[in-house]
């Protein structure tokens, strides 16, 4: 299982661990994107996925130049698309 980071509009990244020590809550990954979230598949062999917030584009939420790079890398997004605000990345199974 790879490691569970979030990464900034900045884009630095930093690791993040579940605060029950199992699996992210809704609420606990909302904080972290600043709203309702929306889920990206990764087309990796980790069984990943992206957070983002779902109304980030809306928000005129900050480009993150990074997600939207891992994003594409993925095929998870359109060529013409791109992730706005902070993205978390987990594995699948810690979704509450």
């Amino acid at each position: 299982m790879k490691e569970n980071f979030i990464i900034k509009t900045d884009g630095s990244k930093h690791v993040i661990t579940p605060k029950n020590g199992k699996k992210f809550e809704l609420e606990e990954l909302q904080e972290y994107v600043g709203g309702y979230i929306e889920v990206i598949r990764l087309n990796n062999k980790h069984n990943q996925c992206m957070i983002v917030n779902e109304n980030g584009k809306l928000y005129n939420l900050e480009h993150n130049a990074e997600a939207s790079i891992i994003a594409h890398s993925e095929k998870a997004i359109f060529d013409s698309d791109f992730i706005v605000g902070d993205a978390v990345i987990i594995n699948y199974e810690q979704l509450d």
